[in-house]
């Protein structure tokens, strides 16, 4: 349950070697945050950034295994979350993989694990999760998106496609939700210099 100020006392990231994920439970961190699980595609990468939130004073840090493009695995993934660990107050959706429009061009089936990986693993991820904040009775959904789903642009075809899906999807989810004591927010972040953009100009 969230504390007596409304701080989330437990947080599920899924996609947490995500940078900006990482800088947001830092920053809860700082607040009354007590226990995080960070679920990505490699555990032995998300043990750096298990060790700063236990530095920050995080009292408990788990790593779960979850992989974007499995989505046949997501439910029994996010139930295993939920049975090892109970109640959640809030989970960031986190994942996603800028890619290569040029290479897109000529690599159909790339685009294509793109589209899955941004788009449907979250509609997999995210029912999952919304069922059983839905059960509990409370908690919220944070899905990071992009302003690049608000306007597609030509260098981001596939990319902003699939913010824009996902942008739709969400605020679809947070209407079904209405009543629950759950609920979704979606985050649009402008460019960030991150890990994912490195390389890229301003």
């Amino acid at each position: 349950m969230r504390d007596a100020l409304g701080a989330p006392e437990s947080v599920l990231v899924l996609g947490g070697g995500s940078d900006i994920a990482r800088a947001t439970v830092l920053a809860l961190a700082e607040g009354r945050t007590k226990r995080v699980v960070l679920a990505g595609r490699d555990a032995e990468a998300l043990a750096p950034v298990a060790d700063q939130l236990l530095a920050a004073g995080v009292a408990q840090v788990d790593v779960a295994a979850f992989d974007a493009l499995d989505t046949d695995d997501h439910e029994r993934v996010v139930d295993e979350i939920w049975a090892a660990h109970g109640d959640l107050d809030l989970v960031l959706l986190a994942f996603g993989v800028l890619g290569d429009q040029d290479r897109f061009d000529h690599d159909p089936a790339d685009a294509a694990r793109t589209a899955v990986a941004n788009y449907a693993g979250a509609v997999s991820s995210g029912l999952a999760v919304a069922d059983h904040l839905r059960t509990q009775g409370h908690g919220t959904l944070a899905v990071l998106s992009s302003v690049a789903g608000e306007r597609v642009r030509a260098d981001n075809v596939v990319y902003g496609s699939t913010k824009a899906g996902l942008d739709a999807f969400a605020q679809g989810l947070g209407d079904r939700l209405a009543g629950t004591g759950a609920r979704v927010m979606v985050v649009r972040p402008g460019f960030v210099r991150t890990s994912m953009t490195e390389g890229m100009p301003d």
